[in-house]
């Protein structure tokens, strides 16, 4: 008996040791957990911000921004920039997006902000940080740590807007609140507390080989905080996928987007350098007095007018896709039925565009290129021929113009 006392006597400081082996061993691989997935976590929330001003920025004209002064506000190429701007302010879950400007001396000063409540002032002064000042020298980036002005504490993401030389013609900074990029990160820090509980307290039932389980309040505490998580990564999901929803689409017209028509000859290039792209047809659209309308009218008008004469590219070649690439410049990548009957649609389009240059509607001047794959590389050589045509199609139609004038 006392050698059999002595024996579980022996194997109490053993198994007390083991016990708390596993206990640190649980804790450790908690730490580690926490650390590696906050960073995750933080890696997902600042790329979501780095797309959403990349996305805007992609989306502004840099020549025009480069040109912006304090009276523009209210002109054409001033609301265009506020109206992009704006339907993200209003779209996106953020809390503040605006318009840069890099100053020679070395400082930030708002160009356009659309807050409805309390806009920054043309020329009112920004804070610089390093990502600002990163974004200034043409590379997208991301305040790491918050940063406090007149309009609360934030995390601010910054991407720049490039001119046709690229040059930086300005800067998108969108922000977002310090308290809610904080607390997503400690929700998710407790999700990883509570899986640690709940995975320490089965190892710890294990050694005593209890059949006691997790207490209901642990479990419907990780179950809360999970879905919570999960709900918020989901809408992440959406709002990003609303905002390539808007890079891909010209805000104005509805049609494709510039963006949308360089990514599409991206893939035709890839398609003419593997040989696998056989046959396809380029119209390029130029409408024709805009200026004029705009001069006129009001830029009001000039939008219904880029519209309507958007709606007439549409209606005419209602099987393919239509992208808006300039201010009145679009592009028709002509497919499936359109490309078989290209010819006659066109000259269907010509027909009717002629009458309303007669009867004072929008005119359209077009040109036509189709896919040669013993000469062409790539799509632009088609682009440069269709954009040639349609200049020759317009002066064509400017002295028509002058002739009726004449009789």
């Amino acid at each position: 008996m006392d050698r059999k006392r002595t024996k579980i006597g022996n194997r109490k400081p053993a198994f007390m040791a083991a016990l708390v082996s596993l206990v640190v061993i649980q804790v450790l691989m908690g730490l580690i957990l926490m650390s590696i997935s906050k960073k995750e976590l933080r890696d997902q929330i600042e790329q979501r911000m780095l797309d959403i001003a990349n996305t805007a920025a992609f989306q502004l004209n840099g020549d025009e921004i480069s040109m912006l002064t304090t009276g523009d506000a209210g002109r054409a190429s001033y609301n265009r920039a506020y109206d992009i701007l704006k339907s993200f302010q209003e779209n996106i879950r953020l809390d503040y997006i605006y318009l840069i400007r890099a100053e020679d001396d070395g400082t930030f000063s708002f160009l356009i902000d659309p807050d409805p409540i309390d806009p920054g002032e043309f020329g009112e002064a920004i804070e610089t940080t390093d990502a600002l000042i990163g974004a200034a020298n043409g590379v997208p980036g991301i305040d790491r740590q918050p940063h406090t002005d007149d309009w609360g504490r934030f995390y601010s993401a910054y991407s720049p807007v490039f001119d046709h030389e690229g040059k930086v013609a300005g800067i998108v900074g969108v922000d977002f609140d310090a308290e809610w990029y904080d607390s997503i990160l400690d929700s998710h820090k407790a999700v990883i507390i509570v899986l640690s509980m709940i995975a320490l307290t089965v190892v710890i039932v294990f050694v005593f080989m209890s059949h006691a389980t997790v207490l209901e309040g642990e479990k419907d505490a990780y179950k809360v905080q999970l879905e919570q998580t999960l709900r918020r990564e989901q809408e992440h999901e959406q709002e990003l996928g609303s905002a390539l929803d808007m890079a891909y689409t010209d805000p104005l017209t509805g049609v494709k987007s510039k963006r949308a028509y360089l990514e599409r000859m991206q893939k035709l290039d890839m398609g003419i350098s593997g040989g696998t792209i056989k046959a396809f047809g380029l119209i390029v659209c130029d409408l024709n007095g805009l200026k004029a309308v705009n001069d006129q009218l009001g830029h009001e008008e000039g939008d219904n007018y880029i519209k309507a004469g958007c709606m007439l590219i549409c209606r005419q070649f209602c099987h393919s896709p239509v992208f808006r690439i300039g201010g009145d410049e679009f592009a028709v990548l002509l497919e499936g039925s359109d490309y078989e009957s290209r010819h006659d649609l066109l000259n269907d389009l010509e027909d009717v565009v002629e009458e309303n240059q007669r009867q004072g509607r929008v005119v359209i001047s077009t040109g036509l290129a189709d896919f040669d794959p013993e000469e062409d590389i790539s799509s632009s050589t088609v682009f440069d021929r269709a954009d040639k045509k349609m200049y020759e199609r317009k002066r064509y139609l400017k002295s028509l113009k002058e002739l009726g004038v004449r009789n």
